[in-house]
This record gives structure tokens, C-alpha cells and sequence, in this order.
């Protein structure tokens, strides 16, 4: 039989409505099954904690009242006031005080107590013919009576005398049978001998319970119609309220498992068990009850099904409840998918035929609030959808997604429209274009991850639009901003009146980017280079020849950084020049076109040679002579400043050994290191296998450190001081006072050398200012157990100033330029002959 599309909708959720209610009750049965048997356990175990504790609390003040009794009794004894009518009002007032007490008492030695024991003989109903003092004050009958106790010398009977008489500890009696007028009475005692500083056993003090008044309380403690027993040390039932027979009969055990050795190692247990009698499942809890060195046992049985009354009422309801709802449920399923399903999948197979034959104006009309009506605003809306999806693929094809701006190719899209436009307006137009590129930022990728790369460039990203805006509506000028890419940023400024307003917009945009900026807890110091050209026509190949030209200028900005350089036509022979330099490094460092030459530090006060500073030089075969202004930016930006850095303290560490052949012993050299090396992971490691396979001693190596070296991750920077520190080797501050000049770094690191710049000197002789500037910075240095070297020394009235001042260390021209390695080892011999 072919069933329609209705007939198996409703049969499949007839068929899913009815598990899900199976599923629904059962679950809910199981919730009220399990809440059921916590709530009876919670109640159990509430009861059974509520008798336990007043039981226990019942018996430790009466534990605590018989030691304050027996310390009161000795102290009467040692004092020679005892009175036996005192005792007696407090073995009454304990009796009194304590309902589920059967009787106190106290027996003591022959004449122990007050030493008049022949006064008392039958002279009391407490007393017997012996006189001893041994009082037993009991309740009988709702009265409190007073006895002598007797049978205390009989084996067995008097055992509540005779354990603690020979053991002189604390017993509890288990449960026994004691003759009270003539009336056998079930009892437990507990016995505090009464035994004197030196150890002599003077007599006992006790306490009595009766097991039927015990009994009777816990036949009081009957949850969900369920009994309580108690177990006493020696495994008998004390109490047995369902099974009273088998009070002082052994403790058995309810599987071949169980045992009572098993049960005493257990502190509390609650667990499901068949009861041997019935076979019947019931909740088993036991508590120990503590009393002294003594643990008594509480056991709690209910009976499982009793827990359950309220569950199986609520079985019966849920079924009935159940029924009734899936009756009526599947009455209205029936009816609401007739009247919703079946009539808008009438309307969809009428507009799916529609456009099987390529009628694309047919809608689905239809208002139900729900699925379908979901579905016909999605079938409505494809067109639209798809416009804006070709709309999304062009702004991604246009726009940086990081940055949201308009990429390399929007920029070039931007020129097309304009050219498009251009047909209505004039080609004469003053366009600039400035090209900016951060400084340093490719350390910032190296050295920590990517993301927080990305957050800076957002930051600045956002930074330069503003400066944008904020001149272009000032200026009425037009201004756009691009990014090409990694580091790269442009900024187009259209319909300039003047070159000054491109210059103003390129100063403000490198301040802002020189403002610190904090990500998470982090302050990043960035600049940027930029380099700007200038059009005053429109023609097709403008947007491509002012980024040309623009990347020429940018090149000489990158050399000084933090600065802004206008495109000239000299300029374009520049960029061919670094690119010769840059291809030719690595054949440099290979061809052995490298050298180092070392410039003399003079110790002031010796005049000796106290060391030298090796200076990189490149002698090009097609150049001549490099300057290190122009290798070593390349070497930075390429990365080759990390081998070739290598090559310079191997080099210098080699001419040391080679002076100590030739007898100049002594001698450190200084070695640049840059801040890209300082980045490395293992810059420590790498420092430390040079010197060792050099065989020189560390503190023979100074290394020489500029202040950039703190502008990224300082963090990572001064741990890496402090393991070349734990190396040996020196460390020194080189230019001090030429970049972001801060006295906090001098407390901070662990500095060996201040090297003061030039310019501190420069022009010093008859400047007072800058002198005592000077002397103040020597002053700070040796504070800090730091000594001090001047570079630049050039004349000798700079030399006695510095002289004046204290100044440890000189190097300059006044005494050598830098020089190769056997000229100056012919300096160091003309000083030692000096010296001399």
C-alpha cells in the first residue's frame, strides 16, 4: 500500500510522539525512584546521627562528671577533709541529672578514704558491716535509693571491681547481669579507678546504664517502620529491637563476606542487603559510637520496599497521566498537520513545477510563522543572497582583512575609478603618496607570536586613519589609506594645495606611531619610515609611478629610521647600490672580505692600554671600502647580522690567543652585538661555545649593548644579561645618551661599563652645563659600581676635563684610531716602554 506524504508524516511522529513519552515517563520514574530512596536514606541517616549524638553527648558527660567526681574525692583524700555526705549528694545529683543513668557508685580500699571506716559499720542503709566507703546510689522504680554495693569480691560478679583494681585504666563493662533487691538487672558499667600520685590503687568510681531503659530509647528510632540495634566491643547485640531474643547473643554476620573483625575496621557504611530472616531488601547503616577506648556499633535497617510507597503511587498516576496526554496529543498532531503541512507543501510542489519549467516570478507566499515560512524568505532571498555574497568577494578581492583597509589591488581598482571619472574633470591635479614602512617589526613577529604582530598593526592601522582624517577635513583634502601588506601602509592624498600639507601629514602620522602602545600589560615602542612623492598630473601611469617612486625614498628613510624623505630623481641610482651591497654579504663573510680592526681604551689612571674594541670594516672588491653605516642596516634587515656577528667574536676571541703568544697578556676587547642577536633563543649558548673553543677566559670579552636592545621584550633581554653574567663575560652600555636615554636601565641591568657618546663631550670645553652634566653622569656610574668610558676623545683640553671628573676609561683619536691587529700590538709595546 503507497502511503501519501501526510500519512507517513503522521505515522512517523505518532510513532517518535509515543517514544518520547516512554522515554519522558521512564526517566521521570527513574528520577522519582532514585529520590525516593535518598530521601529515605537522608531521613535514616538523620535519625540514626540525632540518637547517636544524644547518646554519645549523654555519655561523655557522664564520663566527664565521674573523672571530675574522682578528682574530687582524691583531692578531698589528700587534703584529709573528705566527707562522705558530700559524695553521696553528687553520685545523687548525677543520677538525677541524667535520665538514662541506672545508678552511680564508688568503692574504695579499707580506711582509703577518710581513714574511719570503723565509725560507718552499718551506720548508713549505705553502709555494710565493713564500713568501707562504697555507696551505690541507683534508680528504682522512678525513686532514687541508696545501697552498699556487694558481691564485689565474687569472681565474675564483681568484675566491675576487680579489672580496674588490677589494671588501674578505665573499663567499660560489657553487658551483665547484677542482683538489685533481689532483681536481676541487665547492666553495662563504666569504672574510672581512683589510683593516687604514686601509682597506689585507692578504690573505683562508676556508672551504671540499664540495657531495658537503652532498649527502650532505641525502640523510640523506628524510620519508615525500620529498627536499630547496637553491637557492643565484644560483637553482642546489646539491643535488638526486632529481635530482642538475641540481646547478649553473638552478632551475626548476614553474608559469608561479612565479618565482625571486617565490620570494626569500617568507620560508617550504608549499603543494600537481604535480611537473613525475611530475604526481605533492606537499607543497612552502621555508625561507631566511640566511648573512650571502647567503639560500640549502631545498625539501622529499613526495609527497602518501604521507601518506595510514595514511588509506586506516582507509577500509577504517571501511567494514567501519560495515557491521557498522548491520547489527546495525538489528536492534535493529526489535526495541526492537516491544516500546516499538508497545505504548504501543496504550495511548494506548485512553485517547484513553476520553476522547473523556468518561471522565475513565482513566490512562495506563505505567513505561518515557522519553518516553512523560514523556508520561502531563504527561496525569496537566493537572488539577493547571491548579490551580496559577489559583493563580500569583492571586498575581500579590494580590502585587508585584518586591517579592514583597502589593499594593493583596491589600490589600483581606486586609480581605475578615478581614471573613469576623470573624463569629466581636469588632468591637472596635485596627488602625493606617502609610503610608509615600520621599523623593527619583523623582530616583533620573530620574537613573539603572530597575534600579538596583528594587534599592533590594528593599532597603528588605526592610528594613521585618523591622522588622515583629522588633516584631510582641516585641509579639505582627500586622503585614503591602503595597506600592501605585512608592515606596509600608504596613504594617498588627493587635490593637495601645497607639498608642506603631505609633509605635515607624514610628521604627524610618524608621532602618533611613536606613541607607546599597550597590549595586554606590554608597552611597544614603534617608529616608522616613510618615503613620499609628489605628481601634479593624472594619467594612467600615475598611481603606479608615485609608489614607485615612493619605495625609492623609502629606501633612504629605512637608513636613519623614524623619518619621512621627499622623492628626488638623484635618488633612483640608490636602491641599485644596496642591492649590489646586500647580494654581496654572504660572499663578503666567505671571500674573507671582512676585518676587524681594534681601536686602544686608555685607563686614565695608569696611562696603560687596558683593552680595545674590535670595529667591523668591508673591504668590496668593486666598492672599496664600506661603510658600516651602509653593511650593517642591510646586515639587520636580512638577517645575516646573526652569522656575521658569530664571525666578529670568533675572530676577536682568536686575535686574543694570538696577543697572549706573543706576550700581551691581560687584555679584554669589546664586540658589538645587535639587538637582533640579543633575540635569539640560544644567543647564551652560542656566546659561550665560541669562547670556549677559543680558549680564552670570559671576562676577557666584553660585550658592547645599545639601548634598543630594551625597546622589545625586555622581559627576555634581562635574563639574558643576567646568564651572561653568570658566564663571565662583561657587559657594557654602549652610546649612552643617543637613544631613548633612561637612568632606569642603569639600575636594572647588570652593567659592568657605561660608554659615554661623543656628543656628551662635543664642544664640553668652556661649557659648565654640559660638564657638570657630564660629571654627574660619571658620579651615577660609579655608584652603581660601574666604571666609565668616554668615546670621541679628540683633543687634550677634553681629555683634562675628563680627567677632572674622575673618568676610568678614554679611547679616541687623541690616542689612536682603530687600527689592525699588529699595529696595535705595536702601540701596546711603545706604552709598556713608556711605562717603563
Amino acid at each position: 500500500m503507497r502511503l501519501s506524504i501526510a500519512q507517513k508524516l503522521i505515522t512517523a511522529l505518532g510513532a517518535l510522539m509515543l517514544l518520547s513519552f516512554a522515554l519522558l515517563v521512564s526517566f521521570h520514574l527513574m528520577k522519582l525512584y532514585d529520590a525516593n530512596l535518598r530521601e529515605g536514606e537522608l531521613l535514616a541517616q538523620s535519625q540514626s546521627t540525632s540518637y547517636i549524638g544524644r547518646f554519645s553527648q549523654s555519655v561523655n558527660q557522664t564520663l566527664t562528671k565521674l573523672e571530675m567526681l574522682r578528682d574530687t574525692m582524691l583531692e578531698m583524700q589528700r587534703d584529709d577533709s573528705a566527707n562522705r555526705d558530700t559524695i553521696m549528694r553528687l553520685l545523687e545529683q548525677m543520677v538525677e541529672d541524667n535520665p538514662y543513668l541506672l545508678g552511680t557508685y564508688t568503692l574504695w580500699e579499707p580506711d582509703a578514704f577518710d581513714h574511719s571506716d570503723a565509725l560507718h559499720r552499718n551506720a548508713a542503709e549505705h553502709d555494710d558491716e565493713t564500713g568501707r566507703f562504697l555507696p551505690y546510689v541507683v534508680r528504682m522504680n522512678g525513686k532514687i535509693q541508696y545501697m552498699p554495693i556487694r558481691h564485689y569480691e565474687l569472681p565474675g560478679e564483681g568484675d566491675f571491681y576487680q579489672i580496674p583494681k588490677r589494671t588501674k585504666k578505665f573499663t567499660m563493662m560489657e553487658p551483665y547481669n547484677y542482683e538489685i533487691n533481689g532483681k536481676k538487672i541487665m547492666m553495662t558499667s563504666y569504672v574510672f579507678p581512683i589510683v593516687d600520685d604514686g601509682g597506689r590503687f585507692l578504690g573505683i568510681v562508676g556508672a551504671d546504664f540499664s540495657l531495658e531503659m537503652l532498649s527502650t530509647e532505641v525502640g523510640k528510632l523506628h524510620p519508615l517502620d525500620g529498627y536499630a540495634n547496637i553491637i557492643s566491643s565484644d560483637n553482642r547485640y546489646v539491643v535488638n529491637s526486632a529481635y530482642p531474643e538475641q540481646v547478649l547473643q553473638p552478632y551475626q554476620p548476614w553474608s559469608a563476606s561479612e565479618s565482625p573483625a571486617l565490620l570494626k575496621k569500617i568507620e560508617s557504611s550504608m549499603s543494600y542487603d537481604r535480611e537473613p530472616n525475611t530475604s526481605t531488601e533492606v537499607l543497612r547503616i552502621f555508625y561507631p559510637i566511640a566511648i573512650k577506648d571502647y567503639t560500640w556499633y549502631f545498625e539501622l535497617v529499613i526495609p527497602k520496599a518501604n521507601m518506595l510507597v510514595e514511588f509506586r503511587n506516582s507509577l500509577w498516576n504517571s501511567i494514567a497521566i501519560s495515557i491521557a496526554a498522548l491520547i489527546v496529543m495525538t489528536v492534535l498532531m493529526v489535526l495541526l498537520v492537516r491544516k500546516i503541512v499538508l497545505q504548504n507543501i501543496r504550495k511548494v510542489a506548485q512553485v517547484s513545477a513553476a520553476l522547473a519549467v523556468g518561471d522565475l516570478k513565482q513566490k512562495l507566499e506563505i505567513q505561518t510563522n515557522d519553518e516553512f515560512e523560514h523556508m520561502a524568505d531563504h527561496f525569496n532571498r537566493m537572488i539577493d543572497y547571491r548579490k551580496e555574497a559577489e559583493d563580500l568577494i569583492e571586498f575581500q578581492a579590494t580590502h585587508d582583512l585584518l586591517t579592514g583597509l583597502p589593499n594593493r589591488y583596491g589600490y589600483t581598482r581606486h586609480w581605475e575609478t578615478r581614471m573613469q571619472n576623470l573624463q569629466q574633470g581636469s588632468i591637472f591635479s596635485h596627488s602625493a603618496l606617502l609610503y610608509i614602512d615600520l621599523d623593527r617589526f619583523k623582530i616583533i613577529n620573530d620574537t613573539l607570536d603572530y597575534s600579538m604582530g596583528d594587534l599592533l598593526l590594528k593599532q597603528i592601522a588605526m592610528r594613521i586613519v585618523d591622522v588622515v582624517h583629522q588633516n584631510g577635513t582641516a585641509d579639505s583634502v582627500s586622503g585614503h589609506v591602503f595597506r600592501f601588506g605585512g608592515d606596509e601602509f600608504v596613504v594617498l592624498l588627493e587635490d593637495i594645495s601645497h607639498l608642506h600639507q603631505a609633509i605635515m601629514v607624514g610628521e604627524t602620522i610618524l608621532q602618533v606611531i611613536a606613541e607607546p602602545i599597550r597590549l595586554k600589560d606590554r608597552l611597544f615602542y614603534m617608529t616608522a619610515s616613510i618615503g613620499m612623492s609628489l605628481q601634479h598630473e593624472l594619467h594612467d601611469w600615475t598611481g603606479d609611478r608615485l609608489v614607485k617612486e615612493s619605495d625609492i625614498a623609502l629606501y633612504l628613510s629605512k637608513k636613519q629610521r623614524n623619518t619621512s624623505t621627499l622623492y628626488s630623481p638623484s635618488m633612483n641610482d640608490v636602491p641599485k647600490k644596496e642591492i649590489v651591497l646586500e647580494n654581496s654579504l654572504f660572499a663578503a663573510l666567505e671571500g674573507e672580505q671582512f676585518t676587524l680592526v681594534y681601536q686602544p681604551k686608555i685607563e686614565l689612571a695608569t696611562g696603560r692600554v687596558y683593552g680595545a674594541e674590535a670595529l667591523l670594516r668591508w673591504k668590496h672588491p668593486e666598492l672599496g671600502m664600506v661603510s658600516p653605516l651602509e653593511f650593517i642596516p642591510l646586515a639587520e634587515k636580512t638577517g645575516f647580522i646573526i652569522p656575521l656577528g658569530e664571525w666578529v667574536l670568533r675572530r676577536a676571541c682568536k686575535q686574543i690567543k694570538q696577543w697572549e703568544r706573543e706576550g700581551i697578556t691581560s687584555l679584554s676587547i669589546s664586540v658589538n652585538m645587535s639587538m637582533i642577536q640579543f633575540q635569539q633563543k640560544h644567543i647564551v649558548h652560542t656566546i659561550e661555545k665560541i669562547i670556549e673553543e677559543a680558549g680564552v677566559k670570559p671576562e676577557q670579552i666584553e660585550l658592547e649593548l645599545t639601548e634598543s636592545i630594551f625597546m622589545d621584550n625586555p622581559e627576555h633581554t634581562l635574563k639574558i644579561l643576567h646568564e651572561l653574567q653568570m658566564l663571565g663575560v662583561k657587559l657594557s652600555l654602549d652610546d649612552f645618551g643617543t637613544g631613548f636615554s633612561s637612568l632606569s636601565y642603569l639600575q636594572n641591568i647588570p652593567l659592568h661599563y657605561l660608554k659615554l657618546d661623543k656628543t656628551f663631550i662635543h664642544d664640553i670645553v668652556g661649557d659648565i652645563k654640559k660638564e657638570m652634566i657630564f660629571k654627574s653622569l660619571i658620579v651615577i656610574a660609579h655608584n652603581l659600581n660601574m666604571k666609565v668610558v668616554t668615546e670621541g676623545v679628540e683633543r687634550q683640553e677634553e681629555l683634562d676635563i675628563i680627567r677632572k671628573h674622575k673618568c676610568d676609561l678614554v679611547q679616541g683619536f687623541f690616542y689612536s684610531p682603530p687600527v689592525p691587529p699588529h699595529q696595535f700590538a705595536e702601540l701596546y709595546e711603545s706604552a709598556i716602554s713608556a711605562e717603563q
